[in-house]
């Protein structure tokens, strides 16, 4: 029997909850929604979609530069709203807050800046082996143009930084260290103030990735003693399209203008220009006006909840979480830090993570699935990517008893899936291999039957051999690994295939069984997106998936040309 105590009074919980929408929609097949994608985006209450409506409908107008009441009206709440952030991490002045796009564009501004006067050739950029690739690109493009050097904390197998290596990495040459507060991925809580108190020894700055700690950590930047501080408002139940810079008045004063624009400046000739004072120095442009003052009011929303009881409540919850996660046999845990936040990552025994996320979405429950933009963390834990279930302060127990009740059923149903016998090898040709195919995947109602018989289908290629799993073979641009090896006998295309993701096995194997012993011409005058719309497989698979679609199509299109031309040269 679970424990049901409760972590906050189900009346306060049930308030909560009432006061997002999209919690209480009906999905198709009138299931409800289970959401626990939060580490991706939060929802948004009400009141952050009432005030973008009346900002929208009642107050808008350009900021800072009309004298009529509208352009006032709507400065006022911009600015009000930089003020709304300041004290919520406790700035020593609004001043130190720039309004962005999110995280990803305010440490391309930091990043921009050390580039310009910072870095140069030899000196050194230390970040962490488990960063998202938004703070991990930005300074591997600024160590490329300077001759800088990157420097990467590695992780430990448990999904904790190795604190005992930091005086190896952080040194003499050391001009910037930039880390995650919350990894996104294994949702490590990172030790940064012992980090802080060791660069600030070597006077060396710090940039906080906090995009994934603002919803589940109290914030203060006067007391956490960080340079830098970065978080989108769409993971802190505000609208996407904007997010904050936090930086010291002196760092932000030394650091040129980002981008040049109107409002950045002071005064513009023909010859030169000079800027404007902070913030505006760094806003060029008319700003995300509407996003500012709906963060604003998400971080009131938070605030009047209080968020020390919100970190105690999530903190119960996530414990919930894991321990009753660790009860599903088959199941394992990505990270085993000794403090967490917000998200959980697991594998399901040997089944790709997206064909997990696939199936629960089937009963109604959002998780992320693949790499959680970390390549290089998925890499040295030697594995494709996770499921993870993200949470936030509106989820509930019953929510996690229903994730695992599903992931039971999951398991059971990915473990029970039969293969069908091969079919023979045949002489049809194209139109009739589409045309069965087409016949074939029409004796099924529902999407959910035609992505297990495309699932089936993967199930009947052949085996492929471990000497062709090579990067020669597999294919860029698909979120799963796939691999395509194309042999040329007699004149005619055949293909050996594989993926390590069910639905993606599937997509592949309609591909080459269609075109399988085609002529090079053929294949590249065929197309190949018109056949597969009238079988129904773009239907069956999501966004990401169809991009990957795209690079097979591209991939055996390729080989068709270079076959082709090798055929017509001989």
């Amino acid at each position: 029997m679970h424990d049901r105590t409760p972590a906050a009074p189900s009346d306060i919980l049930a308030r909560i909850r009432s006061t997002f929408p999209a919690l209480h929609q009906r999905l198709p097949g009138n299931r409800p929604l289970v959401y626990l994608d939060n580490a991706a985006s939060t929802l948004k209450p009400q009141a952050v979609v009432d005030r973008l409506a009346t900002y929208y409908g009642l107050e808008h107008s350009n900021v800072h530069r009309g004298a009529h009441y509208l352009s006032q009206r709507a400065t006022d709440a911009y600015e009000e709203a930089r003020r709304t952030v300041a004290r919520f991490i406790n700035a020593a002045h609004e001043r130190e807050i720039i309004f962005t796009r999110g995280t990803t564009e305010a440490i391309n501004l930091v990043a921009s800046g050390f580039e310009h006067g910072r870095l140069g050739k030899g000196d050194e950029v230390l970040i962490t082996a488990m960063e998202h690739h938004s703070n991990m690109v930005p300074w591997q493009l600024a160590c490329q143009r300077t001759g800088a050097r990157l420097r990467v904390l590695p992780v430990s197998e448990r999904g904790e930084l190795e604190l005992d290596a930091l005086n190896e990495y952080l040194g003499e040459r050391t001009r910037l260290v930039a880390l995650t507060y919350v990894s996104n991925t294994l949702g490590t809580v990172n030790p940064v103030r012992t980090i802080i108190r060791a660069a600030r020894a070597l006077d060396v700055p710090v940039l906080l990735d906090g995009a994934q700690a603002a919803p589940h950590l109290r914030l203060d930047m006067q007391e956490l003693g960080c340079d830098f501080f970065a978080f989108s408002g769409h993971k802190v139940f505000g609208p996407t399209g904007i997010g904050i810079l936090y930086g010291t008045e002196t760092l932000l004063e030394d650091l040129p203008p980002y981008q040049g624009g109107g409002d950045m400046i002071e005064t513009v000739t023909l010859e030169k220009s000079t800027y404007a004072d902070l913030p505006q120095k760094f806003e060029a442009g008319t700003p995300h006006i509407a996003g500012a003052v709906g963060l604003a009011t998400a971080l009131d929303t938070l605030s009047n909840i209080g968020l020390g009881a919100v970190e105690t409540y999530e903190n119960d919850l996530l414990h919930y979480a894991r321990k009753r996660l660790r009860s599903v046999d088959q199941i394992r845990l990505v990270g085993e830090a000794e403090k967490h936040a917000g998200a959980v990552s697991f594998l399901l025994g040997d089944n790709n993570p997206y064909d997990v996320g696939r199936l629960l979405d089937e009963y109604g429950i959002a998780v992320r699935t693949g790499h959680h933009c970390t390549m290089p963390l998925m890499k040295l834990l030697g594995i494709p990517g996770t499921v993870r279930a993200s949470f936030a302060l509106y989820n509930t127990r019953d929510e996690v008893d229903v994730l695992v009740s599903a992931l039971v059923e999951v398991r059971d149903r990915l473990s029970k899936r039969k293969p069908r016998a091969r079919p023979k090898p045949t002489r049809a040709t194209l139109q009739e291999r589409h045309k069965t195919f087409v016949e074939e995947f029409g004796l099924f109602d529902e999407p959910n039957e035609k992505r297990e018989f495309l699932m089936e289908l993967g199930d009947l290629l052949e085996p492929f051999p471990n000497r062709w799993r090579t990067d020669d073979h597999l294919i860029r641009g698909c979120q799963s690994s796939v691999w395509l090896h194309t042999q040329f006998l007699d004149g005619r295309v055949y293909y050996h295939a594989d993926s390590n993701a069910a639905i993606t096995k599937g997509m592949v194997a309609v591909l080459t069984r269609l075109l399988e012993g085609e002529t090079p011409e053929t294949i590249l005058s065929t197309n190949i997106d018109a056949y597969l719309a009238t079988i129904g497989i773009p239907d069956l698979i999501t966004a990401r998936r169809k991009t990957g679609l795209g690079a097979m199509i591209k991939r055996i299109q390729l080989d068709a040309r270079v076959l082709a031309q090798s055929s017509n040269n001989r």
